[in-house]
């Protein structure tokens, strides 16, 4: 990968903070505006059809400028996509040998044996998809009440999946301005705090890729709230629902 996966979610989060920033500008220059004009208006150098066009006018601009700041969000949705399908691409230089060897010898292959070669080739695109293939047409039958479930990891789409949705919940977040509080912890400090709140929670259903480690992810994405306790997402809800959510500028996507 050209970026670690923790590199594209603090690039969102930065993207975000940028977005929170100029719509914040966007609305208090609106608010302004508004005031100039009912000011001109009450001094008679407006006339009534001059004011509600002003109005209009700066509805327009404010609404333009919150869709352009929010839109940057997306840019990273699209580059992160763009590298899963470079790793997804089928490539027969990523066959492995010895594998297929194995898998074509005629030797009945265990639970075990399926999990072990999974978990060797976890970053190969082309080999899970054989041996998952494989898996599922020659399923093993071994004795014993418990039922086996082979990991065979986590596909480059199954990762633009789970990235794209962290994206989409940032973007709205970020469009509605949430602040929300943690079970039992009270308010965010910051919406940075939500944004990095979303991202540790999104990377719970993210598999590291090659030697990555989500290991520091208090570091990574600190969520802080406003009494100055620093949080845990991995074992916290927020109280802020979806449902609450404007989605004025949702995307399709």
């Amino acid at each position: 990968m050209k970026k670690s996966t923790i590199e594209y979610y603090k690039k969102a989060v930065r993207l975000a903070e940028g977005a929170s920033g100029a719509i914040s500008k966007a609305k208090a220059d609106y608010e302004h505006g508004c005031e100039v004009a009912k000011g001109a208006y009450e001094a008679d150098l407006l006339g009534e059809k001059g004011y509600q066009d002003r109005l209009r006018e700066l509805k327009t601009e404010r609404d333009a400028q919150i869709e352009n700041s929010l839109s940057w969000i997306l840019t990273v949705v699209d580059e992160y996509d763009a590298e899963m399908a470079e790793l997804g691409k089928l490539d027969g230089n990523m066959v492995d040998s010895g594998t297929m060897a194995l898998l074509n010898s005629g030797i009945n292959l265990s639970h075990a044996d399926y999990q072990e070669l999974a978990n060797r080739h976890k970053d190969n695109a082309v080999m899970t998809r054989i041996l998952r293939e494989r898996y599922n047409a020659n399923r093993p039958q071994e004795k014993g009440t418990g039922i086996t479930i082979v990991q065979f990891g986590q596909s480059p789409a199954d990762r633009s999946e789970v990235f794209s949705k962290f994206v989409r919940t940032v973007y709205h977040a970020c469009e509605s301005g949430a602040r929300p509080a943690l079970s039992g912890s009270g308010r965010l400090k910051t919406v940075t705090d939500y944004y990095n709140f979303i991202a540790q929670g999104s990377l719970a259903d993210m598999q590291p890729y090659g030697d990555e480690s989500f290991d520091n992810l208090d570091k990574d994405f600190p969520v802080e709230t406003e009494n100055g306790r620093v949080e845990n997402a991995g074992n916290k809800s927020s109280d802020f629902s979806s449902a609450d959510f404007n989605f004025g500028f949702t995307p399709i996507r």
